[in-house]
């Protein structure tokens, strides 16, 4: 898994350390290294049901590293899930 840094999604940034993958059906998983608050979470939840575009800052790559979506996401057992939905 790569490490990230910081995680936008759309135009909102997150201040996330932790680890992501990408997976071969573009689902994005993300473990963040310490648990995201329920307010947090839930706040996300409320303000950003879809997705259009998520970008990872990895201090190891200079650009960010950009997937179009749209995406929703769930979070399951602190592990938060980035599925790609059919468009």
């Amino acid at each position: 898994m790569a490490q990230l840094s910081k995680l936008y999604l759309d135009r909102e940034e997150l201040h996330i350390l932790g680890r992501y993958c990408v997976r071969i059906d573009r689902t994005i998983v993300v473990e963040p290294s310490r648990q995201l608050t329920e307010d947090t979470f839930q706040r996300i939840m409320v303000s950003k049901p879809t997705i259009s575009k998520i970008s990872i800052q990895n201090e190891d790559v200079v650009p960010l590293i950009e997937y179009d979506g749209p995406y929703t996401f769930e979070r399951v057992y602190g592990v938060l899930v980035f599925k790609p939905t059919g468009s």
